[in-house]
C-alpha cells in the first residue's frame, strides 16, 4: 500500500506596484482644472514650483504645463515655463522667468508681466531701471480666438494668432505679430517691431496716448533737457506693419517706421521724425510732431505733414495734402496716363502768397505770414486761403477788399477818385460750392494777365470781370481795352477754376461803372444787371434799389453802362492762349 503525500500551498498576494514617478510634466484634465503649487490632479504627482525639474535643460522651477481641455486657470509661478493651455477659454498667468505660453484654441487671458514692470532704460525720476533685463524674456503663441495677452518688461515675442485679439507689448523691445483678426495692439514702450497682419487692426506703436508722448526737443534749442522734453530719445523708435486690411496706426513717441500695407489706413506717426508709408489703398496720413517723411503710395491719399519740415509724396492717385508749415516738400506724383489731380489744400495755414514756377505751372514755393516757405510739384489744384484778401488801390494805399466801407474813397482808371457808394457781400459755404459748382471761384496766378499782372496770386468770382489789353483785342473787336469774365478766361495760362472749402465774394458799386486796381491788375466794379441783382440774395438787392431806384426798371438797368466793352463767352474764348 502506497501513501498518498500532502502537499501544502501558500499563495501569497502581488505587491502593489510602486508609485507612478514624476516625468517633469503637470498634467491637468478635460476639466475646469485651477493649477498652480496646490494642484495636485497631476497623474504623476508633478507639482508646479515644487523644486522638482527633471526634464534635461530645466532648473528649479522650471515647469512644463499641459491645461488640455476645458477653461482652466493657470499660474507657473516661478522660473522659465512652457505652457499649453489648451481647447478652452483658459487664463495663464505666468510670473518669474522667461515663460513660452501657447493658448491654444479659445479665447484665452494670458499675463506674463508679473505685475512691477521695469524698463531696460531708465526714466529719471518715474522708473528706474531694470536690473537684470534678461531674466523674463517671453514667447507667447495666442492661437486660435480672441485673445487678450499681456507679456511685460524685457524683450518679448508674441504671435497672436487667429481671432481679434488685445496685445500689450509692455516695456522695451518686444516682436508682435496681430496675424488674422481685427486686433488691437499696444508695443508701450521700447523699440518694438510690430506687424498687424490680416484685418481691420488698431495699432498703438508707443505708450498708452497718456503716458510719457513727449518730443525729444519741443523748442528747438537742440537738447531734450527742458521740462515737456523726452530725457530718454531712443527707447520708442518702433517699426509698425499693418499688413491687409483698414488698419488705425498710432506710432506714439520717437522716430518710427510704419507701413501701412494694402486697405485704406489711418496713421498718425505721432511725435518726433517718423517715416510713414500708406502703400496700397486710399490712406490718411499724418505726420504729427517732427519732422516726417509721408509716401501715401498708390490711391487717392489724406496726406497732413503737421509740424515740423516734412517732406510729403502723394505718389499714385488723386491725392490731397492738408495745410503746410515752413520748410515742408510736398511732391504730388504723376499717374502714367497724366490725368491724377493732385490738391494742395492751404486753408487755414495762414499763407502770404504763391509763386509759382515759371516753366512749370505744377510747381512752387508758398510764403507764409511768418517768413517761412515750403515748395511743391506735380500739383495740380492748389487751394489758397490768401490773407489779407484782394488788395484795392485807394489814396491811402493798397487797402484789402474785405476792410473796405461804403464812403471811401478808390482810384479808378477813368474818372480818378471815387467814393464807394455799396458795398456787399455773400457767403458760399461748401456745400453750396459742392450743389453749384459753376460757382467756384477762379484762381488768377501772378502775371497770368501779362506784364507781370496781377502783382499775386488773385482770387475772383467767376463772372467777375477783368480788364484785357492787347494787340489781339484791337484786332478782334477794334478796342484796345475790353473786359472778360474770369470763367471764360480758363484755359489761359495761370488761370484755373479752383476748389475751396469755402469763399466770400465781396462787391462794391459806383455811381457809374468804374475798373479799379485789384492786386495791380485793373478790374471791374459791381454792376448791376439782371443776371448779377438775381445772385445778391433780397436784402442786398433791396439795398441797391434804395440807393438807385432807377434800377428797378429795366430801362435804368440800361443806363448804367459797362465801362468798357464786355466779350460774350466765344469771344473771351479767341484771347485763351
Amino acid at each position: 500500500m502506497t501513501a498518498d503525500a500532502v502537499v501544502t500551498v501558500t499563495v501569497n498576494d502581488a505587491p502593489p506596484p510602486p508609485p507612478p514617478s514624476p516625468d517633469g510634466t503637470v498634467e491637468g484634465t478635460s476639466g475646469d482644472d485651477i493649477i498652480d503649487d496646490t494642484f495636485a490632479g497631476d497623474p504623476n504627482g508633478d507639482f508646479v514650483d515644487n523644486d522638482d525639474a527633471i526634464l534635461p535643460g530645466d532648473t528649479g522651477d522650471d515647469d512644463l504645463i499641459y491645461g488640455y481641455e476645458g477653461d482652466d486657470i493657470i499660474l507657473s509661478g516661478d522660473g522659465n515655463d512652457e505652457v499649453y493651455g489648451g481647447v478652452g477659454n483658459d487664463t495663464i498667468l505666468d510670473e518669474n522667468g522667461s515663460d513660452t505660453v501657447f493658448g491654444d484654441e479659445g479665447d484665452d487671458f494670458i499675463d506674463t508681466s508679473g505685475g512691477q514692470q521695469s524698463p531696460d532704460t531708465a526714466y529719471p525720476g518715474l522708473f528706474p531701471a531694470d536690473t537684470d533685463p534678461l531674466n523674463d524674456r517671453d514667447t507667447v503663441y495666442g492661437g486660435d480666438g480672441n485673445d487678450t495677452i499681456l507679456t511685460g518688461d524685457d524683450n518679448d515675442t508674441i504671435h497672436g494668432g487667429a481671432g481679434d485679439d488685445f496685445i500689450d507689448g509692455g516695456v522695451d523691445d518686444d516682436v508682435i505679430y496681430g496675424e488674422d483678426g481685427m486686433d488691437t495692439i499696444i508695443g508701450s514702450e521700447g523699440d518694438d517691431r510690430i506687424y498687424g497682419g490680416d484685418g481691420d487692426d488698431l495699432i498703438y506703436g508707443g505708450l498708452t496716448t497718456d503716458v510719457l508722448d513727449l518730443p525729444d526737443d519741443l523748442d528747438g534749442d537742440g537738447d531734450s533737457n527742458d521740462i515737456g522734453e523726452d530725457l530718454v530719445t531712443n527707447n520708442n523708435k518702433d517699426v509698425i506693419s499693418g499688413g491687409a486690411g483698414n488698419d488705425t496706426i498710432y506710432g506714439g513717441d520717437d522716430d518710427d517706421l510704419i507701413s501701412g500695407g494694402d486697405g485704406n489706413d489711418f496713421i498718425d506717426g505721432g511725435i518726433d521724425d517718423d517715416v510713414v508709408l500708406g502703400n496700397a489703398g486710399d490712406d490718411t496720413l499724418t505726420g504729427g510732431q517732427g519732422n516726417d517723411l509721408l509716401d501715401g503710395g498708390d490711391g487717392n491719399d489724406i496726406i497732413t505733414g503737421g509740424d515740423g519740415s516734412d517732406r510729403l509724396l502723394g505718389g499714385l492717385g488723386n491725392d490731397t495734402f492738408i495745410g503746410g508749415n515752413g520748410g515742408d516738400v510736398v511732391i504730388g506724383g504723376e499717374d502714367a496716363d497724366g490725368l491724377d489731380i493732385d490738391v494742395l489744400n492751404l486753408t487755414g495755414s495762414g499763407v502770404d502768397h504763391i509763386i509759382y514756377n515759371d516753366t512749370d505751372p505744377e510747381a512752387g514755393t508758398v510764403f507764409f505770414n511768418d517768413g517761412s516757405t515750403m515748395t511743391f510739384s506735380e500739383i495740380e489744384n492748389v487751394i489758397p486761403c490768401f490773407t489779407p484778401g484782394t488788395l484795392i488801390a485807394t489814396p491811402r494805399g493798397q487797402v484789402p477788399v474785405e476792410q473796405l466801407h461804403v464812403g471811401d474813397k478808390i482810384i479808378t482808371r477813368d474818372n480818378g477818385i471815387q467814393e464807394i457808394a455799396w458795398l456787399g457781400q455773400k457767403e458760399m459755404p461748401g456745400k453750396q460750392l459742392i450743389a453749384n459748382p459753376h460757382l467756384k471761384p477762379i484762381l488768377i496766378k501772378a502775371g497770368a494777365l501779362g506784364n507781370g499782372l496781377p502783382e499775386r496770386d488773385m482770387l475772383v468770382s467767376p463772372n467777375h470781370r477783368v480788364l484785357v489789353a492787347s494787340d489781339l483785342t484791337q484786332l478782334y473787336f477794334e478796342e484796345r481795352e475790353v473786359l472778360a469774365a474770369a470763367k471764360h478766361l480758363v484755359g489761359s495760362a495761370g488761370i484755373h477754376q479752383v476748389d475751396v472749402t469755402n469763399t466770400t465774394y465781396i462787391h462794391f458799386m459806383f455811381e457809374r461803372h468804374e475798373v479799379v486796381l485789384s492786386d495791380g491788375a485793373w478790374t471791374e466794379s459791381f454792376q448791376p444787371g439782371d443776371y448779377s441783382l438775381k445772385g445778391i440774395g433780397n436784402s442786398q438787392r433791396n439795398e441797391i434799389f434804395e440807393l438807385f431806384p432807377e434800377l428797378k426798371e429795366k430801362a435804368g438797368i440800361q443806363d448804367y453802362q459797362s465801362a468798357r466793352r464786355a466779350l460774350k463767352k466765344h469771344e473771351a474764348k479767341l484771347l485763351v492762349r
